[in-house]
């Protein structure tokens, strides 16, 4: 009869845990879709500025603020924001890729394949080029 409690304990904890890393992937989802926006808005901004504002002071929002800047000092904020946005966006990537490999092995699947895969550096793509006259 312990035995049988024993596997039932082990049973729910492996599901609760399953659970708990379904949940973690599905919020790193919803993360991912927010700072895609963001990256978007921002790239929308910049454009807007360099193409209608190109020596003028103008008006941004700060979180809850609006502010009058002067233009150059608007874009280095737009790029610093986009840089950070790209970095979270990567860190989430990664996070992803560990979380749905660990969910794969929780409910004892085979791993995915081909989700680790790197793109060719400049050096090695030159690399190939010199070795392979067609590429």
């Amino acid at each position: 009869m312990s035995q049988c409690l024993a596997d039932q304990r082990k049973v729910t904890e492996i599901i609760l845990e399953t659970e708990r890393v379904a949940d973690r992937i599905l919020a790193n989802k919803q993360k991912l879709v927010e700072l895609d926006k963001r990256r978007q808005e921002t790239r929308e901004a910049l454009r807007v500025i360099e193409k209608h504002f190109p020596l003028r002071r103008i008006w941004i929002s700060i979180g809850s603020m609006l502010v009058k800047q002067d233009r150059q000092g608007a874009v280095d904020l737009l790029r610093k924001d986009q840089q950070t946005t790209e970095a979270d966006i990567e860190r989430i990537r990664g996070e992803q890729k560990l979380l749905v490999t660990k969910q794969r092995d929780l409910e004892h699947e085979r791993p995915l394949r081909g989700f680790n895969l790197k793109p060719l550096s400049t050096a090695e793509i030159a690399g190939i080029r010199s070795n392979l006259p067609g590429f």
